[in-house]
């Protein structure tokens, strides 16, 4: 019996399991929308399990699932699809578009996921794949071309080259004017674009206006760039992706290369100079080092060495490494990611390494939600800093170089025969090469960010969200500059060996931020035609900052870099700040049947940088959108898909610094004798009534679609703000203790336009090609400073003194920025005023030359798709300002700029002169020759600096990238969800105007508000190309 038993037990389990096996299958099939286009990336999910999948380049998909289990088909802007698994193993799907699942993934201030038709202010939108096609290491600079209104410059090129994010043009004169940056809901420092991973980004939301603030605060005055990081979802996968890319100097100066190193006044050689007044290069043998012990000299041809400064610089090399882990299901996800960067630059020993790290999870308990984002960055860098003798920057020190000079073999500046320091060609300036031995720069920063965002849902209308966010920043500077000592003593009589002692830097800088949001949400029908959606919340934010800085001179011990080994004075100070902001807001949007919003917003903030008296202040916003497609039927058909108009005004206000409402105490050096230290007044006093710079905004815009499938589609948006209470200091009698005074002044406006289109072109089940372009035009003015005051220095940059310099002002009446310099006096037609002498006359007052900031912006990106290749690339062009070029005018002097040559160094008629016809009128030059065409003459030309104003117009193509995707029959060989190779390449070509033979007009001094210095302080631009390969399990 118990042996039958077991027989009928033992048939039944291999009934069991035949019958198990029998009703596993792999299902395969083919995803496509309505018109048949294949969908990549649609995600496949057994209905209650986590087995996943998602298709490949060209819809197809595989998953193993057994008969009777449902497959859901989701993607985003489609209609989710769920097909029962039946005898059949081959599953096609045609999915449906779905406006709501196209609205629902807008997210606007404080990650909150809104309807685009609700909104009544411009919202653009940059995906994961627009910030990651090429691999850019910086988010910032991804974005740049993509979206309008949104300008973004490289302030230089180095490893870690810093940015400027501004949104519609600058609102304040002298406070902050870049775009807040929020992760995840979260407010963090402005910096943060430059520091988080591009690929742990899943789609970042850009509000160009004000409207943000009533939820963000007075941070969001200048618009908000809103981050929203990616989540794991589906089958759990690991995505790795490794890229390595090269770049060289893509463009230096044009210099002129007729004239050699020599002298005034009659241009004789002088072999060991760096002046380029010399003679004409004839190839004769020349030398170029001192008479070293056994009395030879290195001797070189005198001519011109072709790419002489360009071979200085390196082929740079960037390694990045990425790997994510992440996963998912209908009630959690989790995602972990790591990225290492590591960068040796163009400038020879120029090192950049950093690591990005982020955990991100969250669970879904029912009416409890939670989520939590850990993130880490941490870099390093080991930079040439400025130094020397000249104090000055390395780029300085290669265009220096006279021509002749192989700067390729002087490498060895430390016991070379003939290059090292003793006897070498540089006699008042040092060896670039050491410059970038000796004089170093090492920073190292760190960033740890923490944000969790808990919600409970208290009804299907009714809910509640904390979210709470922690930031601790922090970087070290540590400055190592060798001095130099020579004992040699030096055969000609011309030349000179100066010796400087070593310096040392150190600096430390720590922050913490704190924010905390506490939001009440409704959204409620109110009846069959009205809904409700609001939002009403209470913000705290607190900031600390610790800046330390010590410097020493002179130090006794070789290599020793500690300022206790010092001789000179110690020199540094402390910076201690704290700042503490209440604010209670709230956002309530009213619809009438889905097609008419009323938007309304209002925050109140409690600002510690105010006094108490004006500590608390107020702003409102009110806005309407309107779609008619949706109001009016039969509207809406097969041309025209969607229509949305929209109208704002809005209030916001802009808090002035931490304590800058006071005046504070300073211990000046000798105050108030020798070494006793004493306590004195700051030089500028401040309004202890001092109020919030506050913006008026007004926006109006249009959106709409056109086409089957919304093949074209787009918006407009006008715009107006107004800017009134700016917070500036103004000149005081200096009786009063102090000689400025910090006060509530002046109003600026900015106008402009916007337009952003879409097209996809061609669009079959092979091909296709999207096409994006965007156009902004902004238009600023100063209205009003303060009675007897029309203007208001904002920057300045000169290499000659006060008086002879580039500045950066606010002038009533006029576009803000604005470039004034020194110039030459000039009749009313604008020609050049000569003297008896036919010399140029400088005028004795600065003359504005132009806006520095452009006119307009055209952006444009481009997609081809043929089965698994794609063709991307993304342009911009800039036009209608200018820039104040230092780096022709620091060459100036030693004689290497091509317009010194114009004339062969011989006596000329001044271009587009004119001079004095004893009657009040003037006469056209065409016989009055300059005093001179060498040195004298140029040393003159170069303190008149509209001389070295060019305009800032330029042209790039910023990205380019080449990229295949393998389809299922090779991923599933293989065992991998996806497999691509991409090749890639950034900033490939630069147009400028002809006047423009210098430098980068994008390149600015610092990212300040005074735009528009090109300075030597810059690496010069480059050009990158790179390969990329992605693999997912």
């Amino acid at each position: 019996m118990r042996s039958k038993f077991t027989q009928i037990l033992t048939l039944l389990l291999a009934f069991v399991v035949q019958l198990s096996f029998a009703q596993e299958k792999t299902i395969t099939g083919n995803v496509t929308d309505e018109t048949g286009m294949p969908l990549p990336g649609v995600n496949i999910v057994v209905k209650g399990t986590t087995n996943g999948t998602q298709t490949d380049f060209d819809g197809n998909y595989s998953i193993s699932t057994s008969t009777g289990q449902v497959l859901q088909f989701t993607y985003v802007g489609m209609s989710a699809v769920e097909m029962t698994v039946g005898t059949s193993s081959v599953i096609d799907v045609q999915m449906q578009e779905d406006a709501q699942a196209l609205e629902e993934v807008v997210v606007t201030a404080l990650g909150l996921v809104r309807k685009p038709k609700e909104l009544s202010y411009s919202v653009a939108k940059v995906d994961n794949e627009a910030l990651t096609e090429t691999r850019a290491v910086n988010a910032a600079t991804a974005m740049v071309g993509k979206v309008s209104g949104l300008q973004i410059n490289t302030i230089s090129n180095g490893v870690n080259p810093n940015t400027r994010v501004v949104l519609r043009g600058n609102r304040s004169l002298l406070g902050e004017n870049q775009a807040l940056i929020v992760i995840d809901g979260y407010p963090s420092s402005r910096g943060a674009l430059d520091r988080i991973n591009p690929s742990d980004i899943e789609n970042v939301s850009i509000l160009k206006g004000s409207n943000a603030s009533a939820l963000y605060g007075s941070e969001a005055s200048n618009g908000v760039v809103v981050i929203t990081t990616k989540s794991g979802k589906g089958k759990s996968s690991i995505t790795i992706t490794s890229s390595i890319q090269q770049e060289k100097v893509s463009f230096m100066p044009k210099l002129q290369n007729k004239f050699g190193v020599g002298g005034f006044p009659d241009g004789t050689l002088w072999p060991l100079e760096n002046v380029n007044w010399g003679p004409r290069y004839d190839g004769s043998m020349v030398a170029a080092s001192e008479q070293v012990e056994d009395g030879s000299v290195w001797m070189v041809p005198f001519s011109p060495i072709k790419n002489n400064h360009k071979k200085f610089f390196n082929t740079g090399n960037t390694l990045r490494n990425s790997i994510e882990f992440s996963g998912g299901s209908d009630n959690g996800h989790y995602l972990f990611s790591l990225d290492q960067t590591n960068t040796e630059g163009v400038v020879p020993n120029d090192t950049y390494n950093r690591t990005n790290v982020r955990l991100k999870a969250g669970y879904d308990f029912g009416r409890l939600k939670t989520e939590g984002n850990l993130s880490f960055f941490r870099s390093h860098s080991n930079v040439v800093g400025e130094g020397g003798r000249q104090a000055r920057p390395l780029y300085w020190y290669v265009l220096n170089t006279p021509l002749h000079i192989p700067l390729a073999e002087m490498k060895n500046w430390r016991t070379g025969k003939y290059t090292r320091n003793e006897v070498s060609y540089y006699r008042f300036y040092e060896n670039p090469y050491f410059i970038i031995d000796s004089q170093r720069d090492y920073n190292d920063t760190f960033e740890i960010n923490f944000i969790s965002n808990t919600s409970y849902e208290f009804t299907d209308w009714l809910s509640a969200n904390l979210r709470l966010g922690y930031t601790s920043y922090s970087w070290e500077e540590k400055e190592k500059h060798d001095g130099y000592t020579s004992n040699f003593t030096p055969v000609n009589a011309y030349s000179e060996i100066a010796n400087f002692g070593a310096t040392t830097r150190d600096e430390m800088f720590r922050s913490s931020r704190f924010n905390s949001d506490f939001i009440i949400s409704i959204d409620k029908d109110l009846s069959e035609s009205f809904n409700v959606n609001a939002n009403f919340g209470q913000n705290i934010r607190i900031t600390e900052s610790k800046n330390v800085e010590l410097t020493g001179e002179n130090l006794i011990i070789p290599y020793f870099y500690n300022v206790s080994t010092r001789t000179g004075p110690l020199g540094g100070g402390e910076e201690t700040k704290r700042y503490r902001k209440i604010g209670v807001y709230g956002d309530v949007t009213l619809g009438y049947n889905d097609y008419l919003f009323l938007n309304v917003t209002a925050r109140n903030d409690w600002s510690s940088a105010l006094s108490k008296e004006n500590r608390s202040y107020f702003y409102p916003g009110v806005g309407v959108s309107f779609v008619p497609t949706d109001a009016f039927e039969g509207m809406k058909g097969n041309f025209l898909r969607y229509i949305k108009a929209n109208f704002n005004v809005t209030k916001s206000g802009n808090d002035p610094s931490e304590y800058e409402n006071q005046s504070v105490f300073s211990a000046p050096d000798g105050f108030p004798y020798g070494s006793t230290v004493g306590l004195g007044l700051d030089s500028r006093d401040a309004d202890p009534d001092l109020q919030p710079e506050f913006t008026v905004s007004y926006e109006a815009g249009l959106e709409f679609a056109f086409f089957q499938g919304d093949r074209l589609s787009g918006n407009i948006s006008l715009y107006q703000t107004n800017t009134t209470d700016q917070i500036v200091p103004i000149n005081t009698s200096v009786a009063s203790g102090a000689n400025s005074y910090l006060t509530n002044i002046g109003e600026i406006k900015n106008q402009g336009i916007e337009i952003d289109l879409n097209g996809a072109i061609v669009k079959n089940e092979d091909f296709s090609w999207d096409l994006g372009i965007n156009y902004a035009l902004n238009k600023s003015e100063v209205l009003s400073l303060t009675d007897g005051v029309d203007e208001l220095e904002v920057g300045s940059y000169y290499l000659d003194g006060p008086g002879y310099g580039a500045y950066v002002v606010a002038k009533v009446g006029e576009p803000y920025p604005l470039l004034k310099t020194t110039d030459y006096l000039r009749d009313d037609q604008g020609r050049v005023i000569v003297g008896d002498n036919g010399d140029p006359i400088q005028d004795t007052n600065l003359q504005i030359q132009g806006k520095t900031t452009p006119d307009y912006i055209v952006g444009v990106n481009t997609t081809f798709k043929y089965k698994g290749f794609s063709l991307y690339a993304v342009a911009d062009y800039r036009t209608g300002h200018y820039f104040y070029n230092n780096v022709v005018d620091a060459l100036e002097f030693t004689g290497l700029t091509q317009h010194s040559v114009t004339s062969n160094r011989q006596p000329f008629v001044f271009p587009n002169s004119v001079y004095s016809d004893g009657n009040g009128g003037y006469v056209e030059n065409t016989d009055r020759l300059t005093t001179g065409g060498g040195n004298a003459f140029w040393d003159n030309y170069n303190l008149v600096k509209s001389n070295y104003v060019t305009d800032a117009s330029v042209l790039k193509l910023r990205e380019v990238s080449l990229a295949y995707s393998f389809g299922e029959e090779i991923t599933g060989k293989l065992g991998l969800q996806d497999l691509r190779v991409s090749l890639y390449g950034r900033n490939l070509y630069m147009w400028r105007p002809k006047d423009n033979v210098y430098s980068d007009p994008e390149f600015n001094y610092n990212n300040g508000n005074a735009v528009g210095f090109g300075t030597q302080s810059q690496t010069p631009p480059t050009r990158q190309f790179g390969m990329a390969l992605t693999v997912k399990f």
